[in-house]
């Protein structure tokens, strides 16, 4: 008879942390778990990954897209068996699971590496309120759930061209940070050089009427709201001049444009700090980049 691992309190973590994120790679699960092993070609995570994957606690996805330079990166995801064990321990866990279902995600030319861009994003801020005395991270909402919320908004047709319609409106991703008592809201769009003018011009009327309208002060109580734009260098003048037109169009750039903030900057690279502290989040405008979250005051006792 096969002996099953019995779990120990890092694989608790690791597995929790797929669970938190659907899907993690020894690289991202390195960063998360120990930020500070940066030397070993997160050989460590692996390592510990191959412990938990033959007993089926997580599921390593297969046939990845190769990247143009390089090798694809192993992603995992629960197994039936770091599933049940989650559920066991009193864990929320997504009740529909179709293995086959989740091997042919892997195999999606668009859809992982959009949605792992997302997760290094998170992992930065999850991170950042870690190291960082005074922040808080908290609401952190993955695209899943958003599209299960089916959260919609009415735009106003363009003039002459089109009539007013509901749009919905799914983001990549949202949560706040409490920054010294002060909270605030980033609403989260990653883009892998892959965005068209209109498509995402379509993307920031929505998002922008859908955050003035009334019902989603419910779900953003301050007013301290980003659209925080994570692109690419080649991508990044033609997303701030998209994002300037047609708030201008539509007659929101004078009030709403500084809600959008872009970057180029690779949340893997830097550090959490100099991701969210650094002044390379530019306006969609001809401004100076700021940093998109102020480092906390200390407090003198």
């Amino acid at each position: 008879m096969k002996t099953v691992r019995v779990l120990t309190p890092k694989d608790w973590e690791i597995l929790r942390g797929v669970n938190r994120y659907r899907f993690l790679t020894a690289g991202q699960l390195n960063r998360l778990l120990w930020p500070r092993n940066t030397k070993d070609g997160n050989r460590y995570a692996q390592l510990r990954i191959s412990w938990l994957t033959p007993d089926e606690y997580l599921l390593r996805l297969e046939g990845l897209p190769r990247p143009r330079v390089g090798r694809s990166p192993e992603v995992y995801a629960l197994g039936w068996r770091g599933r049940k064990a989650l559920r066991a321990a009193g864990d929320e866990v997504d009740w529909y699971y179709r293995p086959s279902e989740t091997r042919l995600l892997g195999e999606n030319p668009v859809f992982l590496p959009h949605t792992l861009a997302i997760i290094d994003v998170l992992i930065a801020a999850e991170r950042l309120s870690q190291e960082m005395p005074g922040i808080q991270l908290s609401a952190v909402v993955m695209e899943r759930e958003l599209k299960r919320w089916r959260m919609a908004t009415t735009v106003p047709g363009r003039s002459g061209w089109t009539q007013s319609r509901t749009v919905t409106v799914v983001p990549d991703a949202l949560f706040s940070v409490t920054v010294g008592g002060a909270v605030q809201h980033f609403v989260l769009e990653v883009d892998r050089n892959t965005e068209h003018q209109w498509a995402w011009r379509d993307k920031v009327a929505a998002l922008t009427y859908w955050l003035l309208s009334p019902e989603t002060k419910t779900l953003f109580p301050t007013q301290l709201i980003t659209v925080m734009v994570v692109t690419t260098p080649t991508h990044l003048s033609a997303l701030r001049q998209w994002t300037e037109e047609e708030l201008r169009f539509r007659g929101l750039y004078d009030e709403h444009a500084s809600m959008f903030a872009f970057t180029a900057a690779s949340p893997v690279t830097m550090s959490p700090v100099e991701f969210f502290m650094g002044e390379h989040w530019h306006p969609p405008y001809l401004g100076v980049p700021d940093s998109l979250i102020d480092r906390p005051v200390a407090v003198t006792p």
